[in-house]
């Protein structure tokens, strides 16, 4: 699976039935996808996709001939150095890849990270960054 960040801006968006239109424009591709985040921002509706590797240029495609930005997401990079070992970020991590090891100190598992980014605005340190 792959986490993509599809942005909807408020300009598709008048009524209800806009939004089943979004997620049907996925589901007419027998795609199973999971919803990680769902938010709005000042440019419209943003949503955190968990895609199957293999449906991605299907789905960025579709999605893009409607005027919805697709991208992407990536890995995180955890600067130890800044870290304070608070636990803000674990405890929004769905795979567990930031989490406590014995000693109370967070520990980073890349394998486990989906790249889905929550952790990021969550480190009052700045010790999260995507990795380029």
């Amino acid at each position: 699976m792959t986490i993509i960040n599809v942005m909807v801006p408020f300009r598709l968006i008048k009524q209800i039935d806009d939004y089943s239109r979004i997620i049907n424009e996925i589901l007419k591709h027998d795609i199973s996808f999971n919803i990680l985040k769902f938010s709005t921002s000042s440019g419209g509706i943003n949503l955190l996709l968990d895609v199957p590797e293999s449906k991605i240029d299907t789905i960025t495609t579709s999605l893009r001939q409607n005027d919805i930005y697709v991208n992407r997401k990536g890995r995180v990079l955890v600067d130890e150095d800044l870290c304070i070992n608070c636990g803000a970020c674990v405890s929004l991590c769905p795979t567990d890849a930031l989490h406590f090891e014995d000693d109370e100190s967070v520990q980073f598992e890349e394998d486990k990270c989906i790249g889905c980014l929550i952790c990021i605005d969550s480190c009052p340190r700045g010790a999260i960054e995507e990795s380029k």
